[in-house]
């Protein structure tokens, strides 16, 4: 008996097979993980594509924006299906829900993404303005939603969260 322990251990038959399985499962893996960062980075694209296309639509039109069509035109243009809802959000010098084409308070934007207040437009921002930056009506267009793996576990991807924020100058 212990010599055919032996015999058997020393036998090579089947390795090739067990040495395929072991790659090939391995390559599956890799290959499914591959798929999901593809798909996480296609809808991170046509979620900047929608966010950038509501800016533009916003700018050509900008005495007259329909600000409330927004966050409608954004979901349109990046819901995909089986995708989760995409919340929008839209506002006016660093406000929420604040935007308004007649007596607009313009502002200055400062080096470090915030706003501040001036008396008028088009006058130059003083220190801790970006550098040669004129006072405007700034729109602000944020877009997210939670990205949700095919493959990976979703614990493992709990906190994908896709998110896409433009600044355009109206006035």
């Amino acid at each position: 008996m212990i010599g055919g322990w032996r015999t058997l251990r020393r036998s090579e038959r089947g390795v090739a097979t067990v040495e395929f399985a072991l790659w090939l499962t391995l390559f599956f893996t890799i290959s499914l993980v591959a798929i999901d960062i593809a798909q996480f980075t296609i809808q991170r694209g046509r979620l900047a594509e929608a966010v950038s296309g509501a800016s533009l639509s916003a700018f050509k039109t900008r005495d007259a924006v329909q600000f409330q069509s927004i966050p409608a035109y954004v979901q349109a243009m990046a819901a995909a299906p089986g995708q989760s809802p995409i919340e929008v959000t839209v506002g006016c010098n660093g406000g929420t829900g604040n935007c308004t084409n007649s007596s607009r308070v313009c502002a200055c934007l400062s080096q470090t993404g915030s706003f501040i207040p001036t008396n008028s437009c088009g006058q130059s921002c003083g220190s801790g303005a970006s550098a040669n930056s004129r006072s405007g009506y700034y729109l602000d267009i944020v877009a997210s939603y939670k990205f949700n793996p095919q493959f990976v576990p979703a614990s493992l991807a709990e906190k994908a969260v896709i998110t896409q924020k433009t600044t355009v100058r109206l006035q």
